[in-house]
């Protein structure tokens, strides 16, 4: 409590500050209380001997009688000890019981007559408080001073016993501290306080509590059961983990957990014998504890114990082995969870699928690949799905096997694509810069800064900042951008990013030997297993793979044809555009239209091209949507190309129905990218913007101020 009082001066300044003499003169002054309180707490952190006089008058004023015991209880000076003892007979009830427990905290040896003195005093409270402050000095006389009052102020007195054993046992005096914590257990005091002595009695015994110890363990009193809990895990030596193990023999089956986690705080040699043993036989909760202390304290010894476990039916208790097994160190264990993918049981392979994955043995994926063609469903999509986690470029063509004939299709392209995501992690390698120019692309002003991209990666950068820092300034305050061609290991990449955006010289990679392998087992493939293959194949990319695509959209199998049409449509870079606009204007399936349009509208802007012809390109496939949803993407795309031309192509839907509040974003959004530009375009279109958004009305204010006489 003293010490978040104390933290909480550091909350303000009041006057006075850390100047102990400056603080001093507060409490002299007519500050008000509150301000006082403050400084008596700033006084236990800053104040010294001078401050004692000062405080000690504050002992008998109802208002601040607390905050001055706050700093005289923290000032290390012997005179605050004096300031303390005088008030003792000058103070009635709850003053004086205040300063009382102040002494007591402090074990001022100085005041044990007139403490004990206060024994007898007419206030119970006073006398109470006397007690258990001299139980907090403590020493031989307070304990024999307090011992003959266990029967007439009991409360205070048992308390003040058991402060005063606790200092005997930390001064190392434990027979005298085993005397008083017994006379406490004898005496008729409450129960908590006859725990807390019982606790102190064996501890005090040291080695010779054992008995005790055992006494309380075999208590039918729940409470003396829990505390001899308590006080077992605080004894050194072997004697107790001994006597523990011994009682986990014979305690009932609603304790024996109890008893084996406590032997497992308190650690030894018993504790693996007994835990082991405990897990292969008894109730559920002493084995589910056994598992679990097997996870936490096992070693190599307690393998074949876990191994088994994990088999069971009980979920529970084969997760509490797994849950070990994933911990335990070793590559005697990733063998035998490996193990287990070869057994019978379903239960088995079950887990050593979960315990492979989980421990990544990679050694574990030709068993993997056995169970992923198994009979069993469940155990096939388990298998795979660990596959996709762990699996390699090596196993691709395994694991295409194993699509042509699992009872898990779904699973096995699953994992197929999951590994082609894995395998397409951003990746560097050797970074060729081909040519770079900083400016307002594509049109406007721009610079040739090849080399000095160039030169930036030769520090051994791999992320380059679109900034006038690097390149100055060669638009004259215009927004600019950063375009990049070059390679990655030959791959040929082009990046754009806008001013104060970065470039990371990475591409996402998947290995050609994916797509071929892909690509090879193709014609061999028919039914399902030939449609998973074609989707996998958008997940691997690559020119190969969308040649492959190219190829089967024109399959005379309807199957086959939309398959490969709808991976096309999700395809992820503006290579596949050309087949998007053939597939919009010659489709008579009003369902591919609407796909191959939805795939222009996210794939045009992305493209490396001009302004001029993206624009070009979404009038185009503007000409040909019907439905509102289209033109709500189209609307969202030419806010991604921010020009006169792309606002001229938004504003006349500003007054169409169902579609102005969307018009309104893309114009906004347009319109602040260019007002520096074309002030007089962004002025004109902003009069036509109607829209019910604060926040998008309030943004096209600005526009209109900056616009406004230009």
């Amino acid at each position: 409590m003293l010490a978040l009082l104390l933290a909480a001066v550091l909350v303000a300044e009041p006057a006075g500050g850390h100047d102990p003499q400056q603080l001093i003169a507060v409490l002299k002054s007519d500050a008000p209380a509150s301000e006082k309180a403050v400084t008596c707490k700033r006084l236990a952190i800053y104040g010294n001997k001078d401050a004692v006089p000062v405080l000690a008058p504050l002992l008998a004023d109802e208002k601040l009688a607390s905050w001055a015991r706050i700093a005289l209880e923290a000032l290390p000076d012997p005179a605050a000890d004096d300031a303390l003892r005088d008030a003792l007979g000058t103070l009635k009830g709850k003053l004086l019981i205040g300063v009382i427990n102040t002494i007591g905290v402090r074990r001022d040896t100085k005041a044990l007559n007139v403490l004990t003195a206060k024994l007898k005093d007419a206030d119970a409270g006073v006398a109470s408080a006397a007690a258990v402050a001299l139980g907090r000095i403590g020493g031989p006389v307070v304990a024999a001073t307090l011992t003959p009052l266990l029967g007439s102020l009991r409360p205070a007195a048992a308390e003040g016993c058991i402060l005063c054993a606790e200092q005997l046992l930390a001064d190392g005096e434990h027979a005298a501290a085993a005397k008083l914590y017994d006379a406490v257990r004898a005496a008729n005091v409450s129960k908590q306080k006859t725990l807390e002595a019982t606790r102190g009695a064996i501890l005090a015994r040291q080695a010779d509590g054992v008995p005790l110890l055992v006494e309380q363990l075999r208590s039918q009193d729940r409470a003396f059961f829990n505390i001899a809990l308590r006080t077992v895990r605080e004894m050194p030596g072997s004697a107790a983990g001994q006597v523990l193990s011994a009682e986990l023999e014979r305690a009932t089956p609603d304790r024996q957990p109890y008893l084996l986690l406590a032997l497992a705080d308190r650690g030894g040699p018993e504790v693996l014998p007994a835990a082991l043993k405990a897990a292969q036989a008894g109730s559920f909760e002493l084995r589910l504890a056994a598992v679990k202390v097997l996870g936490k304290l096992g070693d190599l010894s307690c393998l074949p114990v876990l191994v088994t476990i994990v088999a069971e039916d009980d979920a529970g208790l084969a997760q509490a082995a797994k849950s070990a097994l994933v911990r335990l160190p070793g590559e005697p264990v990733d063998a035998a969870v490996a193990g287990l993918l070869n057994q019978t049981s379903a239960n088995a392979r079950r887990a050593g699928i979960e315990l492979v994955a989980a421990r990544r043995v990679l050694g574990a994926l030709p068993a993997l690949l056995q169970v992923a063609v198994a009979p069993d469903p469940a155990l096939a999509t388990a298998s795979l799905k660990a596959l996709g986690d762990l699996g390699g470029e090596a196993e691709i063509p395994a694991m295409i096997g194993v699509l042509l004939k699992t009872q898990a299709p779904d699973a096995a392209e699953s994992a197929l694509a999951s590994l082609c995501a894995r395998l397409g992690r951003p990746v560097t390698g050797n970074v060729v810069i081909q040519r770079a120019v900083y400016g307002e692309l594509p049109d406007g002003p721009s610079a040739d800064v090849t080399a000095k991209v160039a030169g930036i990666l030769k520090t051994g950068a791999l992320f380059v900042e679109a900034s006038n820092r690097h390149f100055g300034d060669p638009a004259g305050g215009r927004v600019k951008k950063l375009c990049v061609q070059y390679t990655v290991n030959g791959q040929p990449v082009t990046r754009t990013v806008n001013e104060n955006e970065t470039i990371k010289f990475a591409i996402n990679v998947v290995p050609p030997a994916v797509a071929d392998a892909l690509c090879t087992a193709l014609p061999q493939a028919t039914g399902a297993a030939k449609l998973a293959l074609l989707r996998v194949l958008r997940s691997a990319g690559g020119p190969k793979a969308l040649a492959a695509l190219r190829a089967a959209a024109t399959d005379p199998s309807t199957e086959v044809k939309e398959t490969a049409l709808r991976a096309l449509c999700d395809w992820d870079t503006a290579d596949v555009l050309p087949d998007m606009v053939q597939l919009a204007r010659t489709t008579t399936d009003k369902k591919w239209k609407i796909l191959a349009l939805r795939a222009q509208l996210r794939l045009i802007p992305l493209q490396e091209a001009t302004t001029a012809e993206k624009l070009a390109a979404l009038k185009e496939a503007m000409a040909l949507i019907e439905r509102t949803e289209e033109k709500r993407l189209a609307l969202a795309a030419l806010a991604e190309i921010p020009s006169a031309g792309s606002l001229a192509l938004v504003v006349p839907f500003l007054g169409t129905g169902g579609l102005k509040e969307e018009a309104s974003i893309a114009a906004v959004a347009i319109g602040e990218k260019i007002v520096g530009k074309n002030p007089s375009e962004v002025a004109g279109a902003m009069k036509q913007v109607s829209t019910t958004n604060k926040k998008l009305a309030s943004r096209v204010r600005q526009l209109q101020a900056q616009t406004k006489g230009k």
